[in-house]
Parts: structure tokens; sequence; C-alpha cells
């Protein structure tokens, strides 16, 4: 008698014993699944299927993947691993890194680092991406970058680093931080890098939505504006 549920895939998510190929007559140009990789049309089909499972499920992984404040706080994680390989990346081209003085273009290449190496794209359903997955993946949303680059200043030993997340029917996310008197605020995605006073750069960036809300946080608090 079958067990129920039945689960489509073998026990322990195993899955169906893959035919065996027959034997190609030109074996002196093996097939790319011969040589244990996908043809270009396989990939696309696989793509395929998997937006479908996205689209069929969307609501359960949105609905998990829906976080708290707390959540939050706990996303900024200057000792995370993948944090800490890319702090010391930019640590490296000090000798020695001394915060009063280097961090300023320190947290430049910390920006540039996140600009340039980390693809932005808005993935297909609210799927929150750690920053080893980011780092691996070489990938992430706006919200995934802005948190990956505030737990790096904050790593680089600027405690005032914060996402700041601007909602106005869509969600907007940068950093904002304080050094030597001045604000900084860092929006990676949108190329972004400028200075001043509070006001100034919050003028200079956020939109003049009327129904907007606006909050930051970092590992140490969150706020509402």
């Amino acid at each position: 008698m079958i067990n129920l549920p039945f689960p489509k895939k073998g026990e322990g998510g195993k899955g169906e014993k893959k035919p065996e190929k027959p034997s190609s007559q030109n074996s002196q140009n093996p097939s790319p699944e011969q040589n244990g990789g996908v043809s270009h049309e396989l990939c696309k089909k696989r793509l395929a299927v998997l937006r479908r499972i996205i689209d069929r499920y969307r609501e359960q992984i949105e609905m998990g993947e829906s976080k708290t404040v707390p959540d939050l706080k706990n996303f900024i994680d200057p000792k995370n691993k993948a944090v800490q390989q890319v702090k010391q990346d930019i640590e490296g081209y000090f000798h020695p890194y001394i915060y009063e003085k280097n961090f300023e273009e320190a947290a430049s290449k910390a920006f540039e680092f996140l600009r340039d190496k980390i693809e932005n794209d808005a993935l297909p359903v609210d799927f929150w991406l750690s920053p080893d997955e980011v780092l691996e993946l070489g990938l992430a949303d706006e919200m995934d970058k802005a948190i990956f680059l505030c737990s790096l200043l904050i790593a680089l030993d600027n405690e005032t680093a914060r996402v700041v997340v601007e909602t106005n029917g869509q969600r907007h996310a940068f950093v904002m931080f304080e050094f030597n008197g001045k604000f900084h605020l860092m929006d990676t995605v949108h190329d972004v890098n400028i200075s001043g006073s509070r006001e100034e750069v919050i003028e200079a960036h956020l939109s003049g939505h009327e129904h907007k809300l606006v909050y930051e946080f970092n590992n140490k608090g969150y706020e509402e504006w």
C-alpha cells in the first residue's frame, strides 16, 4: 500500500532514475548532456518550470518570508562571514586601516563593490537573501544590497549606518550614515553617493509622495519617520 501523502519524488527527496542515454555513433561530438551539462533548451524549460512553481506557491512563500521588526534588526550582521570577507578585502587597501583616517574611502569602496560586483535584480517573489547568498550568487535586489552595505559599514566601525526604506506603493531602500559631522547617503542600485546635512541628502533622494512611510533600522534599533 502506498503511504499518503504521496510525494512526487522518492523518499528523502530522491528523484526518478534518469534514463540511460543511447550510445551516440558520433562519439567525437558528445551532446552537452553526455558531457555532464545541460543544453540551452533544457535550461530554458527548467527555468519555465521553476517560474510556474514560484507562481503557484507565491502566497505561501511570501507569507513565510514576512518579517517582524526584530527580524529586520537581525538581518544587519557585521559579523557575517561574507561581510567579514569583503571587509578584509577592503581593509587590505590600507596599511593599516585606521577608522578616523580611512573610513570615508573604505565606505566608497564598499559602495563600489555592491554597485559593480553584485547584479541588480528584482526577484520574482518576496524572498530575503542573506549576505552569504548575495556573495555566492552575485545578485540581489535593493533591500538585500542595502542590508549587505549597512552590515559592511558597521563592520568597518561606523555604528551609525542604517538601512532607510521608503514605501509609497513601491519599496525603495538605501543606506545612510554619519561621519565627520556630515550625513552620507548611498544607493547602490541607482548609483547615488551623496553627502551634506541630513535635510539636504533626504530632500535630494526621497520622493515627494504624500502618502509614504519611511523607516530606518540597523542591528541596534528601528525607527519610523
